[in-house]
């Protein structure tokens, strides 16, 4: 089913779109990696934290054939911090969406199916989850004032898992609800097949879609999460660009304005890799013809 739905995908033009952004994202990481454990790039130029190129001053400096992005405040490599900083929010995105995709149709498709005393239980859960006020979530996941120690990464993967699993539980209960009297499935009932059966063989591929979907979708919110507590919780010395924006606004303006070569990089790269995730999820859409 999952090799079916990738397919699919990638026939459609947004799907095609949304593995291209993924993989120039996942390509610049280990690229990254690469020339720096090759020495093409001198660590102590080019390493996103603690570079510095002592040949020139001051900091930061415009594009060049050095630098081709130019340096941050601290003379460190702008294309260097962005390539390092590609690896920590693919990871995010990866597992977010991999975790919330398998707890979406174990609690969505078994429970309304096999234990229906918890079913109502947990849609009233789903539906409080739903009712709670993004900036809120946000505000006491991200800036560390009512959570303390928890990592922008952690923040993007509880924030996107929680703004996708009340619907996804919702959207799937309710597929689950509307085949469960399907003339297939009495079939199987008639032939002997167990209600663990059913779900897992009969209507667990149905709902896989728009699980997909959804948690695409939701990973998208992970990811501006993640941009969100990395700008405001300041993470200190990390390949982070949510934090390379934070530099290029607040040493920007005790420089005398922000420095555009560091501000737009990192803010393409969350579009990026936003929209790969997005461009997915409207593709299952379209191929599967859910409309949610």
């Amino acid at each position: 089913m999952y090799r079916y739905i990738f397919k699919s995908t990638y026939r459609s033009f947004y799907g095609k779109i949304g593995y291209l952004f993924l993989f120039i994202l996942i390509s610049l990481s280990f690229l990254h990696s690469y020339l720096l454990s090759s020495e093409i790039w001198p660590q102590s130029i080019y390493d996103p934290i603690v570079g510095f190129d002592v040949e020139i001053f001051p900091h930061p400096t415009p594009p060049s054939s050095n630098h081709l992005l130019g340096t941050d405040p601290l003379g460190r490599d702008v294309l260097s911090m962005l390539m390092a900083g590609s690896r920590p929010l693919i990871q995010l995105s990866l597992f977010s969406f991999f975790i919330g995709l398998f707890i979406s149709l174990l609690i969505g498709t078994l429970i309304p199916y096999l234990y229906k005393k918890m079913d109502l239980l947990m849609k009233e859960v789903s539906s409080g989850v739903i009712l709670m006020p993004p900036p809120l979530v946000l505000l006491i996941l991200g800036t560390g004032e009512f959570v303390d120690k928890l990592s922008p990464s952690m923040v993007g993967v509880i924030y996107g898992m929680l703004s996708g699993l009340g619907v996804s539980f919702l959207v799937i209960r309710s597929k689950v609800l509307e085949i469960e009297n399907a003339e297939f499935i009495k079939a199987s009932k008639l032939i002997g097949g167990s209600r663990f059966y059913i779900a897992t063989r009969h209507i667990l591929p149905i709902v896989v879609p728009y699980a997909v979907s959804l948690m695409l979708t939701s990973t998208t919110y992970g990811i501006i999460a993640y941009g969100f507590a990395s700008f405001f919780g300041q993470v200190g010395w990390t390949s982070n660009w949510g934090m390379m924006i934070y530099d290029a606004i607040t040493y920007g303006s005790l420089l005398g304005g922000i420095n555009y070569w560091n501000f737009i990089p990192p803010t393409l790269g969350f579009l990026l890799c936003s929209s790969s995730f997005y461009l997915l999820s409207v593709s299952v859409k379209k191929q599967f013809g859910i409309s949610i």
